[in-house]
């Protein structure tokens, strides 16, 4: 499993309710006060597309994500998404995902996923999320998710807990820490950084930084399968621009530097992705 490059769109796309609200900023610090009646959309359209490059003579990746959510009331949001991933040469995979969001309060969000991939090539056969976000005070919020992959290999669980600070009205910095456990006898610990800078007129430029181990099985001599653990530095920088109150464009590079067991190259990754969300 190699890490995926939402760690920054979750900062240019975050919850499903906040999305479905009509010119609410899309924090990631914390669910949104909830809007006035007139002001709800009832539906959201977000398709991404990224293309992956490399060094070191690996084949390009593409990947193409459709979410279509949609706002129940003011407290329930629910969702669709689809995700084509093409990873040659071992193939390509479809994610089909159901996703929900649920806001008791004004500052609490609680969100859940379910994702399985019929015949997977490379990915998980089911995917499992879920988790909250509180924020305790404006300047200040906490975050908690876990995540479960069931590979046809064995399972990899994470657990995400996270804070988000607020620096000015238009500043704001989430720090996250992901421990995980993975095939029976690897753990492996992966820290990230996401900055959000509020622009005028509605843009939004968000920066992160990353680094940590992923979990990863190849196929070794005999037909044996290996797991490993391998460490990379992860950077993003995405900027998001609105146009009128219910359509945003984003666009964003993210550039990997993956380190093999010996503490040397194993290759280079930059991922453009561009995206829209619209709101109706």
């Amino acid at each position: 499993m190699k890490r995926p490059f939402a760690i920054l769109l979750l900062a240019v796309c975050t919850s499903l309710t906040s999305v479905l609200h009509a010119g609410t900023p899309d924090e990631l610090t914390a669910p949104s006060v909830q809007p006035h009646k007139e002001d709800l959309r009832q539906w959201a359209l977000i398709p991404t597309y990224s293309y992956s490059f490399f060094n070191k003579g690996r084949q390009s990746w593409q990947e193409q994500d459709t979410q279509l959510l949609y706002q129940l009331n003011s407290q329930w949001s629910l969702g669709l998404e689809t995700d084509f991933r093409d990873r040659p040469p071992s193939g390509s995979d479809i994610y089909y995902s159901g996703l929900a969001s649920y806001s008791p309060l004004d500052a609490l969000e609680l969100h859940a996923r379910v994702s399985f991939c019929s015949d997977p090539s490379f990915s998980a056969n089911e995917v499992y999320s879920g988790g909250f976000q509180y924020q305790i005070m404006p300047e200040f919020g906490v975050l908690l998710d876990y995540e479960g992959f069931n590979f046809s290999q064995g399972s990899i669980n994470e657990i995400n807990p996270g804070v988000t600070i607020g620096i000015t009205d238009n500043e704001s910095l989430t720090l996250r820490y992901v421990h995980g456990w993975a095939f029976s006898s690897l753990e492996y610990d992966y820290y990230s950084g996401a900055l959000n800078i509020g622009l005028p007129e509605g843009r939004r430029l968000s920066l992160a930084f990353a680094y940590g181990t992923d979990p990863d099985s190849e196929l070794g001599s005999g037909g044996n399968t290996v797991n490993s653990l391998t460490a990379a530095y992860t950077s993003s920088i995405f900027f998001r621009q609105p146009f009128g109150k219910d359509l945003n464009a984003f666009a964003g590079i993210e550039y990997v530097y993956r380190l093999n067991q010996n503490g040397g190259e194993l290759y280079q990754q930059l991922t453009p992705t561009i995206g829209l969300a619209w709101k109706f």
